[in-house]
């Protein structure tokens, strides 16, 4: 008995995962964003409102821990079904600091 194992993943799952990572990139732009508007909101007549998106912040930057950690449960791309979690992370960072160095160059 023959047991096939694949690596690499059906299209729809890869769309999932990247549909993750995008939404993972989206939310700490708007993060950074939200962060932007904050500061400028924090003088005069409008600090109340300042703090009221400084908390928007927090949110934010929690959904898009939550989707981090979305993207290390997904179906992994090419790493096979049993890939370790420091494995994930180690390819996740890789990622999103080849990301930065493009977008800074």
């Amino acid at each position: 008995m023959t047991v096939a194992t694949h690596t690499t993943l059906p299209a729809a799952e890869r769309a999932v995962r990247q549909d993750i990572d995008q939404l993972h990139a989206d939310a700490l732009d708007l993060a950074r964003r939200t962060k932007e508007l904050a500061v400028v909101l924090d003088h005069g007549d409008y600090s109340a409102a300042g703090g009221r998106v400084r908390t928007a912040v927090s949110h934010i930057w929690r959904a898009a821990e939550d989707l981090h950690s979305a993207f290390h449960t997904a179906p992994p791309r090419c790493a096979g079904p049993d890939a370790s979690m420091s494995r994930l992370c180690g390819r996740r960072m890789r990622y999103l600091a080849a990301r930065v160095a493009r977008k800074a160059g």
